[in-house]
């Protein structure tokens, strides 16, 4: 919604801060699942620079470059150098099948990067990991957290035996170890496939998962556990952090430092496609992470987006975009309308439900599980693409199945418009 490249189309975001600096790497997606990363760069983690492609295959690619994350490596201090992981898709020598493996790069200025090679390939652990794609192997981005030894990893695979992820061991942030794949405990969700590992933090001694479901209508969800490798089961409230049952509206959730202060991107997903087929897509504002009292993991409005906040409008502006003020607790609906049809939200504040009509049809049910004590919403709109906060807090983000042209009940709900500035 805040940033894409014009260079390339785009999909995984992941973000990295250093030196006062925003590090903002994509996946290029022009015609195929992956085909490199590029980076752009922020002063204010709002308007961004693009640099361009920084990492691209090995001629031994047969299918795609996957997603990366971006760490220290643990001798920091005496050699300056960053670590970036990728993967790609090859031909086993044995079998002829397609195995995903995960390589390394490194840098000192978080924008050039230098490949270390297949000498430093974290290759599948057969004896706990599904190898071949055919048989739905994984092996993909590790996510980093530091240790008092070095590094724990987090990322997507394919465990033998059960619904999971990967775990590995690092002790300088280049050369790992697999450990024993981390358990999924979905029953209660009925998510069997479709998963994948993105970011984990710790709080309060317990990890926190933000677990990708793809085919799953609750897009990012929150799984905990009380072990790094331990049984991770879903977050009792707030389960879900993106509502993606009527359509994919936003994707793959990170997290990332900056200020001593944990803070979330991630992509939000157009309905407009190339001719490969690969959606346009948005980098989206960034969300600041916080606890309740009851530990539970919630998404709130990021200081860095009061920046989008432009004067006040007498209409909106819906070419340059515009940003919706107003107040659930009086009641109505507040409702956009499109060429041929409607889109409206409308919200429970007692008891943290949303819910997103298309033409009077329930497209999206968003379970925040919690009070809102004012009702007061934000609503960003650019270029079909819209975000919900109410009372500070991120609700969801939601794809227009075409351009908004009107908003209405503006007076039921206390909306005033301003100019979204970028």
């Amino acid at each position: 919604m805040i940033f894409r490249s014009k260079k390339h189309l785009t999909w995984d975001t992941w973000m990295y801060c250093y030196g006062g600096k925003y590090y903002l790497y994509y996946l290029i997606t022009d015609r195929s699942p992956g085909e490199g990363f590029g980076v752009a760069v922020s002063e204010d983690g709002v308007h961004f620079e693009d640099l361009g492609q920084c990492i691209g295959p090995s001629d031994k690619m047969e299918f795609y470059l996957g997603t990366g994350s971006v760490w220290k490596k643990t001798d920091f201090e005496k050699s300056g150098e960053f670590i970036c992981n990728y993967s790609e898709w090859r031909k086993d020598a044995l079998t002829g099948a397609n195995v995903q493996n995960i390589l390394f790069a490194h840098s000192r200025n978080l924008v050039d990067w230098t490949k270390y090679g297949d000498e430093k390939m974290f290759r599948i652990d057969e004896t706990r990991y599904v190898k071949n794609e055919l048989d739905g192997g994984r092996w993909d981005c590790i996510f980093p957290l530091r240790t008092e030894t070095g590094y724990q990893g987090f990322f997507t695979a394919t465990p033998k035996g059960y619904c999971g992820c990967g775990y590995a061991v690092s002790e300088d942030g280049v050369c790992w170890k697999a450990g024993r794949p981390p358990e999924f405990d979905l029953s209660e969700k009925g998510v069997k496939e479709g998963i994948e590992a993105g970011g984990v933090c710790i709080h309060n001694g317990r990890y926190y998962m933000l677990m990708g479901t793809y085919c799953n209508e609750y897009g990012i969800a929150v799984m905990v556990s009380d072990k790094p490798d331990g049984v991770y089961r879903p977050q009792k409230k707030n389960f879900a952090l993106l509502a993606n049952r009527s359509f994919r509206h936003a994707y793959f959730m990170r997290f990332f430092e900056r200020g001593g202060s944990l803070y979330v991107n991630h992509h939000a997903i157009c309905r407009r496609e190339n001719e490969f087929s690969r959606p346009l897509t948005y980098f989206s504002p960034i969300k600041k992470v916080t606890f309740d009292e009851e530990d539970t993991l919630r998404l709130i409005w990021s200081e860095e987006n009061d920046l989008l906040k432009g004067k006040y409008l007498s209409a909106p502006d819906f070419d340059r975009g515009f940003i919706a003020e107003g107040i659930f607790n009086c009641g109505g609906e507040l409702v956009f309308g499109t060429e041929n049809g409607k889109v409206g939200f409308s919200a429970d504040i007692a008891n943290g439900v949303i819910t997103i009509k298309e033409d009077g049809r329930t497209a999206e049910e968003c379970r925040k599980d919690m009070t809102f004590p004012e009702g007061k919403f934000i609503f960003l709109y650019r270029e079909g693409l819209g975000e919900l906060y109410i009372d500070n807090y991120f609700i969801t983000c939601y794809t227009f199945p075409e351009e908004v042209k009107q908003v209405e009940n503006v007076e039921t709900c206390g909306v005033k418009f301003r100019r979204f500035v970028l």
